[in-house]
Parts: C-alpha cells; structure tokens; sequence
C-alpha cells in the first residue's frame, strides 16, 4: 500500500511456487514482441514501452519524478534526475538507494530537515502516458535487505481530482526485505460509506526462492470485469469487479492510469532498516503496455 499509511486492510497470502527453468539473470536482448496473448487467449498490441537501452538518466519524454519526502513516513528522500539514484546501462534502469548524508536544505518536500540520511529515486508517467485496459508488463530484479521497499504500481489520472484512495490504486509488484522472496499484490480504493481517507484493500502474495537473484516479469491483465496480478505466469491476485464493486463509493477502474516506479526505505511499510541492506538496486529491463 505505497500511497496511504496503514498496511493492515490488506489480505496477503503468500504461497511457494516452484523456479522455472529459465533463470535468467540479465537483461534481455532483441526486440519486444509486437503481440501478446493474454491468460484468457486475446491477442493485444504493443502500444508504448521502454527498454532501457540508452544511457544515463532515464528518458524524460517518458518520465518525470517525484521529489521529496513523499508518503508513508518513509526514510529515503527522493532525488531530482540525480544519476547517482537512477540510471540507464547495459540494458537496464538501475534505482539505487544509498545511505549517505545529502543535503536538502532549501529542497522541495524537505520537512524542514537540512540533510537527509538516505536517498533514492521514484519515476512516474503522470501527465506523459496513461492507459485503460490492457495488460503491463515490467521486467525487474529487486533488490533486498531488511527495510526496503521497492515497488511497481499505477494510480488513475484523476488523483488530482478526487485524491487517493478514491483515485485506485493497483500494486502490481511490492516487496519488503523483513519478508524475502515474496512478490505482493493489492489493489486499493475508497471504502464505501467511509471518510475520505478510509480504504477497501484486496491482497495476495506468491513466494519465490530466487526473487531476488533473477529477473521476473511483473504483469497487470486489465479488463472493465476485473485485474488480474501475475509474477511470470503465477497468478497472484484475481479482483472480479462483480464481487468487489460493492465496497466502493465509485468503481475507479473505468479510467486511465498512470504508471510509477520506486524503491522506498523504512516507513510504514519497510520497517526498521539494517546497517548492510544499503546501497540497494532495484533493476528494471524493461515497462511494455499492450491493448
């Protein structure tokens, strides 16, 4: 749940799926398929990607950053374009979290403090590119370490509108290190009859002995009847809007979506933070949408 502060409306069941035979542990080569299959047989197109092939700070047509101390009382401020946070090579976007003394004074979203402790990078497409319906893969090799929290997520475009929950949020992939090898999914809205702030959360969790040692695509199927997670062909979570409608004050998954990409450190979530779990990286091959 990377937008709000509480964790415990989630239902997360985590269960051991056995490795595949393609351990793949580097970025991979040639050019993205024009054509997907989905899991229940529809053929989508490949409508936007990026593949990390450049060099540097990641493309800003695409991309743009959040800055600051965003969300959930988090220890990482996040960083401007700063290449020591986030680059492209060899194929790959690399977000590295460091343990350093930065300073923020005179910084956006500072809370008033002149140093940080710890650094790291979140990109989004808000305002660049947005999507409704369709299937996202991401590619990625997360990092580890007690109290990380790196994360694949998408929120509805409308959040400057109506705020979050009421905007949805879809976590495609999140993972804190004080639970290794384990991928969750949630999806979040505004609960129904409730206060502003107040959230209905659905959530799941696959388990994977090598999850931090190997790439693994990160995938969202999106239809206007339901979401379904996957991490490589395990289903994770299935959110049916039939069943779950009910629980909203309004369905937010009838809209675009924006994408976002982050590690954060500590917080709500992450929790204490260990001595040797920074520099962290958190790599990403590749982000391709298909409709």
């Amino acid at each position: 749940m990377k937008h709000s502060l509480i964790l415990s409306l989630a239902l997360l069941v985590a269960a051991p799926v056995a490795l595949r035979a393609d351990e793949t542990t580097e970025p991979v080569k040639g050019d993205a398929p024009k054509t997907v299959k989905t899991s229940d047989g529809r053929e989508l197109s490949l409508v936007w990607q990026d593949e990390f092939n450049g060099e540097g700070l990641p493309d800003p047509t695409k991309w743009s950053y959040e800055v600051g101390y965003v969300r959930n009382n988090e220890a990482q401020y996040y960083t401007d374009a700063r290449v020591e946070n986030i680059f492209q090579k060899d194929g790959a976007l690399t977000i590295k979290t460091i343990k350093e003394k930065y300073s923020i004074e005179g910084k956006p979203a500072n809370k008033g403090q002149k140093e940080a402790e710890y650094t790291s990078a979140a990109i989004e497409t808000l305002g660049k590119a947005s999507w409704q319906y369709g299937r996202v893969e991401v590619r990625a090799q997360l990092p580890s370490g007690k109290g990380i929290w790196p994360a694949i997520w998408m929120m509805g475009d409308n959040i400057r509108q109506v705020g979050w929950p009421g905007c949805g949020e879809i976590d495609i992939m999140e993972y804190v290190g004080h639970t290794p090898k384990t991928s969750h999914g949630t999806i979040h809205m505004r609960k129904k009859g409730g206060e502003r702030w107040q959230v209905v959360s659905k959530g799941k969790s696959v388990v994977f002995e090598d999850l931090e040692k190997r790439y693994y695509v990160y995938s969202l199927e999106w239809t206007p009847e339901k979401l379904l997670i996957f991490v490589d062909d395990a289903l994770v979570l299935d959110f049916e809007k039939s069943e779950e409608e009910p629980k909203t004050t309004a369905w937010p998954f009838d809209q675009k979506c924006y994408l976002i990409l982050n590690t954060a450190i500590g917080g709500a979530w992450g929790g204490e933070i260990a001595d040797d779990t920074c520099p962290a990286e958190f790599k990403i091959d590749y982000v391709r949408v298909y409709q």
